[in-house]
């Protein structure tokens, strides 16, 4: 083992946690989709279902400030169940895509040059998914069991139990003895984790593959770069290699244009209830809506950081053709250089199912809905007691 490869993590090692995630979602690679995936899924869809009852039947003036505060929970669950639902709709293609880029990953493993290039990427992506996974747990973790802390507190501070749930729920009961909480709680913290799994495995792959086309766009371009007029020969398996990296591209977006598009439409709300509890919330709130709100906003960036950076990568294709001793090559050489160079010109992108391009850009876009979205809502809500000619 040479000293470039020390350090570099496994297809596996960077895979396997996704796998063990697909294995306990219902979903395993190469294998059909198991009974527990639609009963976690169900169970799941009944608790957003109780969440939403909740806030319909709570819907009014009054009661306003405080549905806002549960708007980001019910978002984030909406978007979990439906950002599963599409992958594993699509998980033929991810098991496809996954074993297209384990082949490429152990041609890269065995090129020292190679691994130079993109180690830290990897390096960088191991650690990321990791702690990525730990945070996760950890804040969900403490947002379930923080009731039973609470109702312990209250019955310290007033000797009187009050059963708090982590979720504002509607039950077809009244909570009013320890047996009945005890089941309610169980189904509401077992959805919150259900919930967390979902989003951040989605997202984990979308990190780990889209990390993966990358670092195959700057081997590519390195190897362009070389090009030299004696080994004009090498244009051949270049331009098929080009090829089937873009067709890999172009998979990685059919697998996630559906749950970008989600994230953008629901991140939106979650950032405008957030702002808007943020401003007209009570002091005492603030510490955790800056939480949630830094949460949203990291994980909308990161999605845009990685979009943005295939977008770059996919157009450096074009500067290393022109970087190439081009001009010392055969006629027939040139002309490959300057298709391929045409083609680079259109840098491969993640959508929103077409609608906008995942990038930078997008984030801007993002922030500014919600700001949209803020303003309008600030600008018709009145608080309680408020008359109506005020301000």
């Amino acid at each position: 083992m040479s000293s470039n490869t020390i350090g570099m993590p496994g297809f596996e090692e960077i895979f396997n946690q996704i796998q063990i995630n697909f294995w306990f979602i219902g979903i395993p690679f190469e294998e059909n989709v198991k009974l527990r995936f639609y009963i976690m899924w169900s169970w799941l869809f009944v608790m957003i279902t109780q969440e939403s009852l909740y806030f319909i039947s709570k819907f009014s003036n009054e009661n306003f400030l405080d549905l806002t505060q549960l708007t980001p929970c019910t978002c984030i669950g909406i978007l979990s169940i439906i950002k599963i639902i599409l992958i594993a709709r699509k998980r033929l293609n991810v098991f496809k895509l996954t074993s297209s880029l384990r082949i490429l990953y152990e041609d890269i493993i065995r090129d020292d040059k190679k691994v130079s290039l993109v180690k830290a990427n990897f390096v960088f992506l191991k650690y990321l998914t990791k702690y990525f996974f730990i945070l996760n747990a950890i804040l969900i973790s403490v947002y379930n069991f923080a009731s039973i802390f609470l109702i312990l507190y209250f019955y310290l501070k007033k000797n009187k139990v009050q059963f708090i749930l982590p979720y504002a729920i509607l039950v077809p009961f009244q909570i009013d003895n320890l047996g009945k909480w005890f089941i309610i709680y169980i189904h509401s913290i077992v959805t919150g984790f259900i919930c967390v799994l979902y989003f951040t495995t989605v997202d984990a792959l979308y990190f780990i593959m889209t990390t993966h086309m990358c670092s195959h766009f700057t081997i590519l371009s390195q190897e362009i770069r070389d090009l030299k007029a004696n080994t004009t020969h090498l244009l051949k398996d270049i331009v098929k290699k080009h090829q089937d990296i873009l067709k890999l591209s172009e998979d990685l977006e059919e697998i996630f244009s559906g749950p970008n598009l989600f994230n953008v439409l629901i991140g939106s709300i979650e950032i405008c209830a957030l702002g808007f509890n943020l401003t007209m919330g009570k002091w005492t709130q603030i510490p955790g809506v800056v939480l949630f709100l830094m949460s949203v906003l990291l994980q909308i960036l990161m999605i845009s950081v990685y979009g943005e950076h295939l977008i770059m990568e996919s157009r450096k294709i074009s500067d290393a053709a022109f970087e190439s001793e081009w001009y010392a090559m055969d006629i027939k050489s040139k002309k490959i250089i300057i298709l391929i160079m045409l083609r680079a010109n259109k840098p491969q992108t993640l959508t929103a199912y077409k609608f906008s391009v995942i990038s930078y850009e997008s984030f801007t876009k993002i922030i500014s809905t919600s700001w949209s979205y803020f303003t309008i809502l600030k600008s018709v809500y009145k608080s309680p007691g408020q008359l109506p000619n005020e301000n």
